[in-house]
């Protein structure tokens, strides 16, 4: 058996990531045909499959998810190498794309990105504000910072700040509906649910190990937090919102807290990429958000849950 050339696996293992030979294809500057045929040549060379396909669907054979696992850490593996030794020789440059939640964008990023441009002149930056799901790879996003308790996944995630959710009203919509004393009192007050997060309205409260969930209800719901914040900001019901994202409306006194001692679980800021070495054009991008940060944007101070 021939050992087959880089060129015909790395056009396999792009088949396989995307799982369809016109994405690859565009992935790789090439036609679907071309791919087709490069992967076809590469079973040959194997003597084996390694994709099942039909009018409808390609899938991976027991050799195929074999061989793929195999290459395409390989692949990582070289990608890494040759990205270890370009970064050490040179400056932040190039193109970085970066997803970030609309409200959170707003308040701790956008504010930034004048500054940081000044820093790094060869930097090009494409933000994205956004609250849906995006896939980092199939996207061609850099890096993205997430807001949240995050799963297990095939991504890189590391902590940039502490956080936890927290209750918030206006000192408007207090002075006219009272304030809650008790989690139970909440039953009574128009709340802002918000579609976006995970539990939808189920709002899940902690204090000093002690839970309690809640059905929020109100006459206004949203599927976007920078919307909530909004909505909560002129006086429209209570929500329950992430930290960081609510601190420059507690600290403009547009927002208090309410029922200081109930919060969500401790979560985080995270900064999401792809498993392969960060270049510097992003590691500059997320060290300058993080030395502006400084302790500006630090959560609320809430009771152990």
């Amino acid at each position: 058996m021939t050992e087959p050339s880089l060129h015909l696996v790395r056009t396999f293992v792009a088949v396989a990531e995307h799982q369809s030979f016109a994405r690859a294809a565009k992935a790789l500057a090439m036609t679907p045909s071309s791919a087709s045929r490069i992967v076809k040549l590469l079973e040959r060379e194997l003597g084996t499959p390694l994709l099942s396909r039909t009018t409808r669907a390609m899938s991976l054979t027991a050799a195929g998810q074999r061989y793929f696992a195999e290459c395409s850490s390989a692949l990582a593996q070289l990608r890494g190498a040759y990205e270890m030794v370009r970064d050490e020789q040179e400056l932040p440059r190039g193109a970085i794309v970066v997803s970030v939640p609309v409200a959170f964008g707003h308040s701790h990023v956008v504010p930034h990105v004048a500054a940081f441009l000044d820093t790094y002149p060869h930097v090009q930056l494409d933000l994205r504000l956004e609250d849906g799901y995006v896939d980092l790879v199939g996207d061609g996003i850099t890096l993205a910072l997430r807001i949240g308790r995050m799963k297990d996944s095939s991504l890189v995630a590391h902590k940039l700040l502490d956080n936890r959710r927290i209750l918030l009203a206006a000192p408007a919509y207090l002075a006219r509906h009272g304030t809650p004393q008790t989690v139970e009192d909440l039953q009574e007050h128009q709340c802002l649910v918000s579609s976006a997060n995970h539990d939808d309205s189920a709002w899940r409260l902690f204090r000093q190990g002690e839970e309690c969930r809640l059905v929020a209800s109100g006459r206004v719901r949203g599927n976007n937090a920078d919307a909530i914040r909004r909505l909560c900001v002129d006086g429209l019901g209570i929500a329950f919102h992430s930290a960081v994202t609510m601190a420059a409306a507690i600290d403009a006194g547009e927002l208090v807290q309410i029922l200081p001692e109930w919060t969500g679980r401790e979560s985080g800021v995270y900064c999401l990429r792809p498993q392969r070495r960060m270049g510097p054009a992003a590691k500059a991008f997320i060290d300058f958000l993080q030395a502006r940060w400084g302790t500006a944007c630090a959560p609320i101070p809430a009771a152990p849950g």
